[in-house]
């Protein structure tokens, strides 16, 4: 268990040696330790020691020590990795009035519900992508082939190994495998299981100059983005995604239009040999004719593909970036900001001036009570909460309607007051994320550019209906 339920619960044996340490200490202040005072200490400790003994055999006990045994007990209730076993502990701590042990032990039973819930979701995504990875060994051979090839795509220098992205293209199973590869080693970071640090997963495209150079300017745009931490590794995963098609389509068109032009050498020179009529001839003109189906499909797909994955203007691709950050950081604090509302709404939070004057006093000798916790992590909410205004707004107009119930929520002396506060704080970042998105989609709408690959999510909470973008615009 955590150190404050360990604090909390200190051992009846702890709690008496402590006592008797204290006890010990005094008399050793009040005695001259000369032969006869040092008999008179162990006089005070032994009597110490009777006094309590006395005191238990006529039915007398230190509430203290009560208490303490009574917490013991609850935590013979407990087992550590069954959530639900903390639920008959905190019944019984109510039923002794112990609230404080009540509230630390629920608290430690949400830790252990969520950490089973995270543990959980681990094994699920372990599963998917071993499903992922078994669906394509029905070849085993040239699957082997493949994932061998795989490891000596890049040379030392991080430069693409030219001889080996040729053979990997050369078969279905190595063009899966070259267009896996970006989608896979996300999973394997959120996993811990690729032991490297993080890399950004656009640089195999940026720094591929085989690549079409609209595919690469798109790739540095996501390279740059992904770096600022506007994309998570599963929005990246989606991008890489449609990347590594539009690049297969490309290799596949070079490599038709490539054989095309070995193939018109090679009946340029029957021609001049007077073989124009022989069977090889023949049968490479053939064969031309269907490379030129190919070639003509195959080129229809690759502009196809990069048409969808056509870059921004430079001008439209820093704007993006920017509507993006604010959006992030917008709805990551209307989540906190509608949690931070149910706080207040169950009471965990005072806002009483002598609820406050009390705290600020503990606080200040380093209380963990906890009211005095809760009033703190909501007081940096709040600085959080003006921090990124500041930051969000910095070279543009200050957003006044932010500032102004930030400073009305600073001041709140009543729960009712904080809460209508806090909730308009809510509805003010679901607007920014509103129109971030309302940003992205016009700009590009303007420019032609096709809506974005990723959508941004305005969020949305159950307590109350969704605000429309017309509503959030009159507040």
């Amino acid at each position: 268990m955590p150190p404050e339920i360990l604090g909390l619960f200190t051992t009846p044996e702890q709690y008496q040696q402590n006592q008797l340490a204290q006890a010990r200490s005094r008399a050793f202040q009040e005695v001259q330790l000369d032969p006869f005072q040092q008999a008179a200490l162990g006089a005070r400790t032994a009597g110490y020691q009777f006094g309590q003994a006395v005191g238990g055999a006529l039915g007398g006990q230190d509430p203290q020590l009560q208490r303490i045994t009574q917490r013991q007990q609850l935590l013979g209730m407990i087992d550590p990795s069954n959530p639900d076993s903390y639920a008959q502990a905190i019944q019984a701590a109510l039923q002794t009035g112990d609230q404080e042990a009540a509230f630390l032990l629920r608290n430690e039973m949400m830790k252990v519900r969520q950490q089973a819930q995270e543990q959980e979701m681990q094994g699920f995504k372990r599963t998917d992508y071993l499903t992922q990875r078994g669906a394509g060994m029905q070849a085993q051979g040239l699957t082997n082939r493949a994932n061998e090839l795989i490891g000596q795509l890049k040379n030392s220098d991080g430069t693409i190994n030219e001889q080996v992205k040729a053979e990997l293209l050369s078969f279905p199973q190595g063009r899966t495998a070259i267009s896996e590869q970006a989608k896979v080693l996300p999973d394997l970071r959120r996993l811990g299981a690729a032991g490297v640090p993080e890399t950004n997963p656009f640089d195999l495209f940026v720094n591929d100059t085989t690549i079409p150079a609209p595919l690469r300017t798109t790739a540095k745009q996501y390279q740059s983005s992904f770096a600022k931490g506007i994309y998570d590794p599963e929005e990246a995963d989606k991008l890489v995604e449609r990347l590594s098609t539009a690049t297969q389509k490309a290799a596949e068109f070079q490599q038709t239009q490539d054989r095309l032009k070995q193939n018109q050498e090679m009946l340029d020179s029957f021609r001049q040999q007077g073989l124009v009529n022989s069977q090889a001839s023949l049968n490479l003109q053939r064969q031309q004719a269907e490379l030129n189906n190919d070639f003509k499909r195959q080129k229809i797909e690759r502009d196809a593909e990069i048409a969808r994955n056509k870059p921004l203007p430079a001008n439209l691709s820093k704007g993006e970036e920017e509507d993006y950050d604010i959006a992030k950081a917008s709805t990551n604090l209307a989540t906190d900001a509608n949690s931070y509302v149910k706080r207040i709404k169950s009471g965990d939070i005072k806002f009483g001036l002598k609820d406050r004057a009390s705290i600020a006093t503990r606080g200040a000798f380093g209380s963990g009570d906890p009211d005095v916790i809760a009033r703190q992590d909501y007081d940096k909410f709040i600085e959080r909460m003006t921090s990124e205004n500041l930051r969000l707004n910095k070279g543009v107009q200050t957003d006044k309607d932010f500032e102004r119930e930030l400073k009305l929520l600073k001041s709140a002396e009543s729960a009712a007051s904080a809460e209508k506060i806090m909730q308009n704080l809510v509805d003010i970042n679901i607007r920014k994320v509103q129109d971030a998105k309302d940003s992205i989609e016009r700009r590009r709408m303007n420019a032609g550019a096709g809506l974005p690959v990723i959508s941004i999510a305005v969020p949305q909470f159950g307590e109350r209906p969704p605000l429309s973008s017309p509503d959030l615009q009159k507040k």
